[in-house]
């Protein structure tokens, strides 16, 4: 695993927002995952072939898959209610190297079609073993 500095940029309703984690940047045979908190929150980002699945584990619990040009699912859960909805992929790109990962997502979520367009980036701080 490769600790890593995690940065997530968001562009939602025409509203911009940065958000900076610590994590840890797993690498598999054919994929990779970035485990990280938000608000005391566990994450995983898992990429695996041409699927994404974002999931969120704490007061906040959300599990979201993505694959471009598909129509998928949310779920989401907090204080005891359960939510799901569409979710419509337009874009998805990721790429891998020695320094690290970057995420690329432009997405339509709810009945509403909200627009979302995220850029989540993992970049290496250091090896703390394999």
């Amino acid at each position: 695993m490769i600790k890593a500095k995690i940065e997530i940029y968001v562009v939602r309703g025409g509203e911009f927002s940065v958000t900076p984690s610590v994590g840890e940047l797993r690498i598999g045979e054919d994929s990779f995952s970035v485990k990280y908190y938000l608000e005391g929150d566990e994450c995983v980002l898992e990429v695996r072939g041409g699927t994404i699945r974002q999931r969120r584990s704490g007061n906040i619990s959300i599990d979201m898959t993505f694959r471009e040009g598909e129509r998928t699912e949310c779920r989401l859960e907090e204080g005891g209610r359960t939510f799901v909805g569409p979710v419509f992929t337009r874009v998805l790109g990721y790429s891998l190297t020695d320094d690290g990962c970057t995420v690329t997502l432009d997405y339509t979520l709810g009945e509403e079609g909200e627009t979302t367009e995220m850029v989540f980036s993992a970049k290496a701080l250091g090896s703390t073993g394999l």
